[in-house]
């Protein structure tokens, strides 16, 4: 869907959805959260991106070996009982 037609269709959409007050609320909250220049501090230490990073690397490289669902499922159930 190229520019155009992605602006109209919005505009055909936004046409609706300001119709609903409720949904005005709504629209303004995103408007807002899309507006913010600030960006918000993440809580997750940079170190620990660096770590699965490098986790990544090696399981992508064959370095290292992954589980399965089934088998991480089955080793809760039995080292916990779940």
């Amino acid at each position: 869907m190229g520019a155009l037609e992605l602006r109209k269709k919005l505009i055909q959409q936004f046409n609706v959805f300001i119709q609903d007050d409720s949904k005005l609320v709504a629209l303004d909250g995103v408007f807002d959260s899309m507006n913010t220049s600030k960006e918000v501090p993440s809580i997750v230490p940079d170190d620990h991106y660096n770590i699965i990073e490098e986790r990544r690397r090696k399981y992508h490289a064959g370095e290292t070996n992954g589980s399965t669902w089934e088998e991480v499922k089955q080793k809760l159930n039995d080292k916990y009982g779940f």
